[in-house]
């Protein structure tokens, strides 16, 4: 596995904004999670869960290094079914992203947009493991781009949307269905605000070539985005063997 060691060092744009010069915290969800069937499958301790998504038809996947850093195991849970072992392949600690293995087919995967995510404009996200009576469950946000920050000279978006423990890996995406970024932490003294990887930094972990071209994605019909985030996110969950 190959890894990226840098701390993070937020700053935001308005540096004369003292909601912004905040600290993010970040959003894996911790110890409280119990999916039915996972102790038949694992009989490790649940460190943590957060969310997981499909960026190859290979079954590579996409989440917040924090969310499975330390793991003796890592499972997977797709929609609707069993959990699948998955291998981490390479994590940046820089911006917090991980680049995780399945090792099965799969058809939806992630497309990434081919501009910019506008102030403004509508942004859509899927999280997993926020109620611990049905982890499994996806709770779906509606947000909006406000702005950006910066991480060790990369560019992140900050969103308006209301995120939970457990959103940390989740996919964000455009009005159109492409993928804009991934989301990694909120602020600690303004939880309506959200910060996400860009899509451009996520290419950067991937060795396989960007899908963009392979299968266009149409524009999204009114909710359609719901269907979109559920078919190529999942519940990742980070277990220790002991």
């Amino acid at each position: 596995m190959r890894q990226h060691a840098a701390r993070h060092d937020w700053r935001m744009d308005r540096p004369g904004d003292a909601r912004l010069r905040a600290a993010v915290l970040m959003m894996g969800a911790c110890c409280a999670v119990n999916v039915g069937g996972a102790a038949q499958s694992h009989s490790g301790r649940l460190l943590r869960s957060g969310t997981a998504f499909f960026v190859t038809h290979t079954g590579d996947m996409l989440t917040s290094a924090h969310v499975v850093r330390g793991c003796k195991a890592i499972a997977v849970w797709p929609r609707s079914e069993a959990a699948v072992p998955a291998s981490l392949i390479v994590t940046d600690d820089r911006l917090d992203v991980a680049l995780l293995a399945t090792r099965r087919a799969v058809d939806a995967i992630a497309v990434p947009t081919d501009r910019p995510v506008a102030a403004g404009a509508s942004v859509y996200t899927i999280g997993f493991g926020l109620t611990p009576s049905s982890p499994r469950v996806p709770v779906l946000t509606h947000g909006y781009a406000t702005g950006a920050a910066y991480v060790n000279g990369h560019r992140l978006l900050v969103l308006h949307a209301d995120l939970r423990e457990g959103n940390s890996g989740g996919p964000v995406i455009d009005a159109s269905g492409r993928l804009a970024g991934m989301i990694v932490g909120r602020y600690a003294d303004a939880p309506g605000s959200s910060v996400a990887v860009r899509t451009e930094d996520l290419a950067g972990l991937q060795s396989t070539p960007r899908p963009a071209a392979e299968r266009p994605v149409q524009p999204l019909a009114a909710e359609n985005w719901r269907a979109r985030l559920e078919t190529i996110a999942a519940l990742v969950q980070c277990i220790d063997d002991s």
